[in-house]
């Protein structure tokens, strides 16, 4: 394989893995930010002296147990906890990809 096509191959996936490595960082900032309002939505409902609270449904809204509610907020947040982990796995492959990608793309430029 010449050094033109194989600059061009690594040049493609460097490209590649730049968006995908963009688009994981965005989903990592989308799931932080849905964990703290799932946090501090509980944190007010616990700050509630009633026993019921309304939860918005669409249009529409249900009378439903609070600690129901803050429970199924707490399950929330630990899926997007799981959720967050395996972004950070694949965020750190994807970096780890881009350097190594970036460094050989150079030493294969330099040697040429």
């Amino acid at each position: 394989m010449s050094a033109n096509k194989l600059a061009q191959e690594m040049a493609t996936s460097l490209r590649t893995s730049k968006g995908q490595l963009d688009l994981v960082n965005q989903q990592l900032t989308h799931l932080s930010r849905q964990e703290t309002i799932a946090q501090v939505t509980a944190k007010e409902l616990e700050s509630y002296p009633t026993s019921k609270v309304w939860r918005s449904c669409g249009k529409t809204f249900i009378l439903q147990d609070k600690s129901d509610y803050i429970s199924d907020l707490t399950h929330d947040e630990k899926l997007l906890q799981e959720q967050k982990k395996a972004l950070e796995i694949k965020q750190k492959y994807l970096t780890t990809t881009v350097e190594n990608t970036a460094e050989s793309l150079k030493r294969l430029i330099q040697r040429n």
